[in-house]
């Protein structure tokens, strides 16, 4: 049982140490190439285009036929666009950070802001409305929003007031930040699986072959345990916690990420478990099979068994690494959990064991433990 535990734990922890290093990888990525802020542009644009909509602003919905009018989007970018930019402007948001940087790109401004919530949007438009001409009681949200004219002239809408805005955000507004979040939530799950292919081939990681020395060599798995607090220690810089755990990290910046890629990678070659290519065992296959190396060189059906086999483990290890890192520190502090409590039962039984030995046997049993076989 001990064995074949450790066996699993060594594995785990393993997984979670390739896994830390595809998620540096990722969370690289999402930075330089501005995923969430991509997405939360989208989310307020479209929150003012469908507001518009709903309203059948003739810039937007033909009045004719009722549909969306022909180049609709790419005509109305502009002030939409401006909607977004004095959004992810303003100053509340950017004081929720202490780290923010003032720049116009919205792009940019958007990877700024951690949160947006609904009475956010609602003050923005509040503070940037002002009154309609001869009313005083009915505030309209600035044309340069709702207005994108030939040659830049801003009309007033009348449909576009405070009260039908807010009322428009509180209804709409979960409901677009929720497909917002799940599309985020799907682009990177989509980009994990991608850098875990990548980095399975890169590194020859093939799980089948780490998974059979770690189980044939305690050494193998005394040396993996060696770097637990290492592992844990990167886990937690990287932010990664067990699934459902409530608090946040702040995000890592760009050195830090790339310190704990170094770390991790190299991590994964002191284990001395296959990884990487030079001493392969299918490589070590491939020469033997063009007979570069002195052994016994395969069958081209042997040689076959071992490609299959071989990139099934790289299956196997991809399959695995696209589970996540949560996944790993979740099912690696569970295995270490497991492991403490069979140690602690074998403890009690051993203790209980030596206690029962020590103490007199009843008269009987004193002489069946003596009696010798005739």
């Amino acid at each position: 049982m001990i064995p074949l535990l450790e066996t699993a734990l060594a594995f785990a922890m393993i997984m979670l140490t390739a896994s830390l290093f595809v998620s540096a990888v990722v969370q690289v990525i999402v930075n330089v190439g501005r995923y969430r802020s991509c997405v939360l542009v989208h989310m307020l644009r479209s929150l003012m285009h469908g507001f518009r909509a709903l309203h059948k602003d003739p810039d937007v919905v033909d009045p004719a036929t009722g549909r969306p009018a022909h180049g609709a989007l790419a005509r109305n970018e502009a002030c939409e666009m401006r909607f977004v930019h004095e959004v992810l402007s303003d100053p509340v948001l950017h004081a929720r950070s202490a780290k923010l940087a003032y720049g116009s790109d919205p792009e940019r401004l958007a990877g700024l802001v951690e949160y947006i919530d609904v009475e956010d949007l609602i003050s923005i438009a509040t503070g940037a409305s002002a009154p309609a001409d001869g009313d005083g009681r009915e505030l309209l949200l600035p044309s340069r929003w709702v207005s994108c004219g030939q040659g830049g002239s801003s009309a007033t809408k009348r449909y576009a007031t405070l009260e039908q805005f807010s009322t428009y955000v509180r209804r709409w507004f979960p409901t677009l930040e929720g497909t917002a979040s799940q599309t985020f939530k799907l682009r990177v799950r989509r980009l994990t699986l991608l850098v875990s292919m990548m980095v399975v081939i890169l590194f020859n990681f093939d799980g089948f072959q780490v998974l059979a020395r770690l189980h044939q060599s305690g050494a193998a798995r005394a040396q993996v345990a060696a770097h637990a607090d290492t592992v844990a220690t990167t886990a937690a810089r990287l932010g990664e916690l067990p699934a459902g755990a409530p608090a946040e990290l702040p995000d890592a910046t760009l050195e830090e990420l790339g310190l704990e890629m170094q770390k991790t990678a190299t991590l994964l070659d002191e284990a001395n478990l296959g990884v990487g290519w030079q001493q392969s065992w299918i490589v070590q296959r491939f020469r033997a099979y063009r007979h570069d190396v002195l052994a016994p060189p395969p069958t081209s059906l042997e040689l076959l068994q071992d490609t299959l086999f071989w990139l099934a483990g790289l299956a196997f290890s991809c399959g695995l690494l696209s589970l996540g890192a949560p996944f790993w520190v979740t099912t690696f502090a569970r295995l270490i959990q497991m492991r403490n409590e069979v140690q602690h039962r074998k403890r009690q039984e051993s203790a209980s064991g030596v206690k029962v030995a020590s103490t007199a046997l009843p008269f009987p049993a004193r002489e069946r433990a003596v009696a010798k076989p005739s």
